[in-house]
């Protein structure tokens, strides 16, 4: 990647965390039309990392489009964010499954994350809390050795959905300990080899987020 695309990376991330932000405290409401040159000029940027964050959003289910009449509002789908977090439950099953016994370097980054939620966590910091989770996951899937796994998991955008979730959880910070707790036993598990065990813990995170997305 060259530092072109670096950048524009960087500011289509930054479009997108503004937009989700927007859509989920209701700045922008459903039904409200999103356009790509009114937003590149208030980001000062081109079109470019505006279509790309927008596309994003689609894919996650929080905006969709229809030709001719451009992009809207969707807001949260509660029903497609269950099922989505369903499909992840079950990738990521299986690529434990694959992955055990993992190697000493994939047990560290592991690791790694691990400390890092339990960091942001004690500092508040609730978006970091959401990408180190995120990155430990996505470990759990590149260590499997599954390509398709990993394309699969990386297709579904788990950094807008991730954002969603954590909207429906914030300032319950018994409940985010608890998410630690959980991760804390799962490595656990992964250290000693035990699949069964490991995807239990699994399994229990899947379903204490799938409660987040129940009908208000």
């Amino acid at each position: 990647m060259n530092d072109l695309e670096i950048k524009r990376t960087c500011m289509r991330d930054r479009v997108r965390d503004v937009l989700v932000a927007r859509i989920l405290d209701g700045t922008y409401p459903a039904g409200q039309r999103l356009k790509e040159l009114s937003l590149a000029r208030e980001f000062n940027v081109s079109q470019a990392p505006i279509r790309e964050a927008l596309r994003e959003l689609e894919a996650s289910g929080l905006v969709y489009s229809e030709r001719y009449r451009g992009t809207r509002v969707r807001g949260t789908d509660l029903q497609e964010m269950r099922e989505s977090y369903d499909l992840r439950m079950v990738l990521e099953v299986r690529a434990v499954e694959l992955g055990v016994p993992y190697p000493p370097e994939v047990l560290a980054a592991l690791t790694g994350h691990l400390s890092g939620m339990s960091l942001a966590f004690d500092r508040n910091d609730l978006q970091n809390f959401a990408e180190q989770a995120l990155l430990m996951h996505r470990q759990l899937v590149l260590a499997s050795g599954n390509r398709t796994f990993l394309n699969a998991w990386d297709s579904l955008h788990w950094e807008v959905r991730g954002r969603v979730a954590l909207q429906r959880i914030a300032g319950r910070r018994e409940e985010l300990k608890a998410f630690i707790e959980l991760h804390e036993s799962l490595l656990a598990k992964l250290r000693q080899g035990n699949v069964l065990a490991a995807t239990k813990d699994l399994r229990t995170i899947f379903s204490r987020i799938a409660r987040l997305f129940s009908a208000d």
